[in-house]
């Protein structure tokens, strides 16, 4: 599968997922620094005032907040997920943290802290392929080693 390819099928495979009462991303930070509940709630608070949909989410945000999915739950992951892997394909030759980092998500499951798995089958698939992707184009930039270890382990009975 190709690049471009691989983009469309993960629009598809993602296009009505939404945040809705999940931890996003500013909340996920704000849990990560042990903020007080005040500021927890106002991270909450801006990531449904910045994005709608996961398609709003600047590439400039997914760089930075390379961590956070470890600090979301279930839903906030699904809405993420999309984001950082369009960000990881068109970005991978970079060195974001973030790249590496979603990968470990993955390979230990994908799930959220709250450990519910909300996929549907099309998006497992997509993820698998993302992985797939990822261990054929990765080399020197991505750890392929835990692409490959999230495939065998979990993601590749969808592909």
């Amino acid at each position: 599968m190709d690049k471009e390819q691989l983009l469309e099928e993960i629009q598809t495979a993602f296009k009505d997922v939404l945040l809705k009462d999940g931890i996003g991303i500013n909340q996920a930070d704000r849990i990560e620094l042990q903020q007080r509940d005040v500021l927890i709630q106002k991270g909450r608070n801006l990531d449904r005032m910045w994005w709608t949909e996961w398609t709003d989410i600047q590439d400039k945000y997914l760089s930075s907040y390379s961590d956070v999915m470890y600090y979301m739950d279930s839903a906030g992951i699904k809405w993420a997920l999309p984001a950082y892997m369009t960000y990881i394909i068109k970005h991978y030759k970079e060195g974001s943290f973030s790249i590496d980092s979603t990968i470990y998500v993955l390979e230990a499951g994908g799930l959220g802290v709250d450990k519910k798995d909300l996929y549907t089958p099309e998006q497992k698939r997509v993820i698998a392929q993302f992985l797939q992707f990822m261990t054929e184009v990765g080399g020197e930039w991505v750890d392929v080693e835990s692409a490959r270890n999230a495939l065998e382990k979990v993601w590749g009975e969808y592909l």
